[in-house]
């Protein structure tokens, strides 16, 4: 009887057996895919330090660029636009157009100007993150002045704050991309196999310039470039261009003739920190922009950087 009884039992496990291992596999499987509680904790703990960080910092860059760009804006407003003729050294606010003695062609757009500053940065859905913030800036310019009715004052437009409108802005690709923004990108070693944006801004023959800046004595020649360069420069763009050597046209530039190129005085970056700024905005447009972008930064900074410092102390464990 025993030995019935033992293999009855022994019968039983065996039909339990696959039963207990079909329960057993899926919760060990579903443990071992699942991450621990642990772990998913400390990762919520670093994501908190880090927006609590990026929230103070931000906060705080925007409280005093608010105040920054206050300070610029009550600039503008009490310093009256000065006269060509009649302004004195130091800062200055200086209303005309754009003139000078010859141009150059743009990269991007192909335009007459004197000058542009092309800018190229990889594209939102660039497959390599880390080559989004890579960039690309080039700037080249002719001697150029702006003019009123009572003269002109030559502009060293080297660190420029530019407020004008993009002569090229577009989103490119190896499928979608002219040879005159493959060249720019090759010269500058980016890759044209992802998207890349690319942007130029550009001061052409003509347009109306609002200078502000710094008057002030010109103790070393201006890097522009020379008329040959330019003209060398011009060649090269009309070929990416297409333009075949016979067909190019002849280059032409305005009489030198009442052009200063080495002149005693320039525009330029003030010595207090203060950039030079090359708009097309009147200054009635600039300081309205001026107060709404301040008033963002004042108002919405202190908030940030709180909440930015809550979560560092939350971080912290502390109250």
């Amino acid at each position: 009887m025993r030995r019935a009884d033992d293999s009855q039992s022994c019968g039983r496990v065996d039909r339990m057996a696959p039963r207990l291992l079909a329960a057993w596999w899926p919760s060990r499987a579903l443990a071992a895919a699942s991450p621990p509680a642990e772990s998913s904790s400390n990762l919520v703990s670093l994501l908190t330090l880090l927006c609590g960080l990026g929230g103070l910092i931000v906060g705080v860059y925007l409280f005093f660029r608010g105040f920054q760009l206050l300070k610029r804006k009550r600039w503008i407003e009490d310093t009256p636009i000065s006269k060509v003729a009649g302004a004195a050294i130091g800062q200055v606010k200086v209303l005309g157009s754009a003139t000078g003695p010859y141009t150059l062609l743009s990269p991007l757009a192909g335009v007459d100007c004197y000058y542009y500053r092309a800018i190229a940065r990889s594209g939102p859905r660039a497959e390599n993150e880390e080559r989004r913030e890579s960039r690309a800036v080039e700037s080249i310019f002719t001697p150029f002045f702006v003019e009123d009715d009572t003269g002109k004052l030559m502009v060293d437009p080297r660190g420029a704050e530019l407020d004008l409108p993009h002569e090229y802005d577009e989103t490119v690709s190896i499928a979608s991309m002219s040879e005159c923004a493959r060249r720019f990108l090759q010269r500058h070693g980016l890759s044209a196999q992802s998207e890349t944006i690319v942007s130029e801004y550009a001061i052409k023959p003509g347009d109306p310039l609002l200078v502000l800046g710094r008057l002030g004595e010109a103790h070393s020649p201006s890097a522009y470039l020379s008329a040959e360069a330019a003209d060398l420069q011009r060649r090269e763009q009309l070929e990416a261009m297409g333009v075949p050597p016979g067909e190019m046209p002849e280059w032409r530039s305005e009489s030198a003739e009442g052009f200063d190129l080495l002149p005693p005085v320039l525009l330029t970056n003030s010595e207090d920190g203060e950039p030079l700024v090359l708009s097309r905005e009147l200054p009635k447009g600039m300081i309205d922009g001026l107060a709404r972008q301040a008033t963002f930064n004042i108002w919405v900074g202190p908030p940030l950087a709180l909440f930015g410092l809550w979560l560092c102390l939350k971080w912290l464990g502390l109250p």
